[in-house]
């Protein structure tokens, strides 16, 4: 179990200051870190650690803070797959770029038609991403 010793050590380095414990609250993962914090606290075994420390690294991860407990996730693909991800979208067609990104979730096929810049009344350029 020494994988949840670390991940309680990383843990308790992030509790002080009160911040982690809003966020907690503010994400929907406040009773995870109760439990983890009661389990610590009653000197409990990690045994039974592991799950809420899973519910609370999916709780983070879900508003953008990844590996809380654990180390940072990377891509990995599934055995057999090959090539890597690609998000499809539009961009800002400027010289000058603003950040605009429009996704293409319908796998719209290349050369079609997609949105359009109002500021400049040309057509927004599509990228493909490789992830």
């Amino acid at each position: 179990m020494h994988d949840v010793a670390d991940r309680l050590e990383r843990l308790c380095r992030l509790l002080g200051g009160g911040e982690l414990a809003r966020r907690a609250r503010e994400y929907g993962v406040e009773e995870p870190l109760e439990r983890v914090l009661g389990a610590v606290r009653a000197g409990a075994g990690p045994e039974g650690l592991r799950a809420d420390l899973d519910a609370l690294d999916e709780g983070f991860a879900r508003h953008g803070i990844d590996g809380l407990t654990t180390r940072t996730r990377a891509y990995q693909p599934l055995a057999g797959t090959v090539g890597h991800p690609v998000l499809r979208g539009w961009v800002c067609p400027a010289a000058r770029r603003c950040s605009r990104f429009t996704e293409d979730e319908a796998g719209a096929p290349v050369g079609a038609a997609g949105p359009s810049c109002e500021a400049l009344g040309t057509p927004l350029v599509r990228v493909e991403i490789p992830l």
